[in-house]
């Protein structure tokens, strides 16, 4: 798809897809195992003193260490589910894209006068429909008057641009007021 302004190189579109997906791919073992660690540590492990209920959030409303590493980590897993989403809508758009210039190809080839392989239509005498010369109305009058004007009701009339006849526009009065000092 081109336009003066406007371009999309399908193929970079493409490959910026795959390079997605190679990446989601590479993601995936990493993401296994930190969810592993993560729900692997209990509260517990922080221990039950000060410090420890502090770290597990004990001592306030926000939430310790283990809620907030799993924010984080279902934050990872949403960034990586609309990684993929935006992959599968790259390849979407790219094939959409061809399908729709293929389409308009093959319609253009079609109007050409080309079928959709490339090689032109062949005349046959059955494409070919005779020309007939046209030949001038005959007019029959019988008076001395000349016949009267077709006037097409459809016609648009151009006769509002003619000038005027007289040359010379009346001059205007000068400017200011009648009681000049």
């Amino acid at each position: 798809m081109s336009g003066k302004s406007f371009q999309i190189d399908l193929d970079e579109v493409e490959a910026a897809a795959k390079a997605i997906r190679t990446m989601l791919d590479d993601m995936e073992a990493p993401t296994a195992r930190l969810e592993a660690v993560i729900k692997q540590i209990k509260p517990t492990a922080y221990g039950t003193d000060a410090v420890g209920k502090s770290l597990t959030g004990g001592g306030s409303s926000v939430g310790g260490i283990p809620e907030h590493q799993q924010q984080v980590f279902d934050g990872v897993k949403k960034y990586l589910a609309n990684s993929a989403q935006l992959a599968a809508n790259l390849e979407l758009m790219c094939q959409q894209y061809r399908q729709t210039d293929d389409a308009q190809a093959t319609e253009l080839r079609r109007l050409n006068g080309s079928r959709a392989d490339g090689d032109p239509v062949p005349v046959t005498p059955a494409h070919i429909t005779p020309r007939v010369p046209q030949k001038d109305p005959v007019t029959l009058t019988t008076s001395s008057e000349p016949a009267p004007e077709f006037h097409n009701p459809d016609k648009p009339d151009l006769e509002y641009n003619e000038r005027d006849s007289d040359p010379d526009p009346e001059p205007h009065a000068p400017a200011g007021g009648h009681m000049l000092l």
